[in-house]
């Protein structure tokens, strides 16, 4: 459980300082209002604008690795709502969509004995490149600034009841699956190793992907890149 917040207002990655922070062995916040090197799934550089809430979750789980981005995933939705935000939706396996775009990304990192969670969530930023021409921020859906601080101490305390479920007893996804998108629709899911095309089957409790490929055969996916292909 995540009993401490530590804030910066400039690091080169959220996530690179949570690291320092491991041989606490203590369960911690890292959250920065800029970062110099953000970096997405597969190395990818994420693009950290003034604006942006940047923050990564140190965490010590017992079992259920996997599922840490389901529970980002949802907090992030739970925050969100309070907020009266609508048309919220998950793209498996890190996206958060507000109206069909993207307003938010996990990231999910194995270093040591811990699970280190990075989440960036576009709040108070007005422009995007043109090369992220599908993302938009909170403050282009609702034309107002937020508190990036208050967020940050919402998603933490929407997190740590998710994650104490986790822990104790497993975690039912049926209250995800309301907000995934893609079940049934037409994809193709891109590996470091190849690419699968298929329908989307189902989520499994385990936050894995089920997809039933063209020969019929139901394959389980834990990471990988969601094409559309038909939607």
């Amino acid at each position: 459980m995540i009993k401490r917040i530590i804030k910066f207002k400039e690091v080169s990655s959220t996530q690179d300082t949570a690291k320092r922070f491991i041989h606490k062995q203590e369960e911690i916040a890292v959250s920065s209002l800029r970062q110099k090197r953000g970096r997405g799934r597969h190395g990818r550089t994420w693009i950290s604008q003034p604006g942006g809430l940047y923050l990564s979750l140190l965490l010590f789980p017992r079992t259920k690795l996997t599922s840490i981005p389901l529970l980002a995933s949802l907090a992030i939705i739970k925050v969100l709502e309070d907020y009266d935000f609508s048309k919220l939706s998950i793209l498996w396996p890190n996206d958060v969509l507000l109206n069909n775009r993207k307003v938010c990304g996990i990231i999910c990192e194995q270093y040591k004995n811990a699970i280190i969670c990075g989440i960036g969530l576009n709040v108070n930023i007005e422009n995007f490149p043109q090369k992220l021409n599908n993302a938009t921020s909170l403050k282009i859906e609702s034309g107002k600034d937020l508190d990036i601080n208050g967020i940050v101490k919402q998603i933490v305390g929407r997190f740590n009841p998710l994650y104490n479920e986790l822990q104790k007893q497993g975690l039912k996804i049926k209250e995800v699956l309301n907000y995934i998108v893609g079940i049934g629709k037409s994809v193709e899911i891109i590996t470091s190793k190849s690419v699968i095309k298929g329908i989307v089957h189902d989520i499994d409790d385990d936050w894995a992907l089920l997809l039933r490929d063209q020969i019929g055969m139901i394959r389980k996916f834990y990471y990988g890149d969601v094409r559309r292909l038909s939607w």
